[in-house]
């Protein structure tokens, strides 16, 4: 179904191009192309918006990540179980 209806719209721009003056074909090739940028961009704009929030999701779960505040919560549990002996 997909495949024939794709080949119906072609055939409908194919035939449209034919009643075109020949110095319009310019015009619909620049749309073309214009139209192909737009969704390449498009694509770039998610890729990069992916990029962007893993980034974001990965904060805070390094291994390196308040790690002083850490070992001085720890090094403070330390000390009160040696005074509690």
């Amino acid at each position: 179904m997909e495949q024939m209806r794709d080949t119906h719209t072609e055939q409908k721009i194919i035939e449209r191009l034919k009643k075109l003056p020949p110095q319009q074909l310019g015009e619909v090739i620049q749309f073309i192309d214009f139209i192909v940028e737009r969704r390449q961009e498009k694509i770039t704009t998610y890729k990069i918006d992916d990029v962007k929030r893993s980034i974001l999701d990965l904060r805070g779960r390094g291994k390196g990540e308040h790690l002083v505040e850490r070992l001085l919560r720890s090094r403070r549990e330390d000390k009160e179980l040696e005074e509690r002996k």
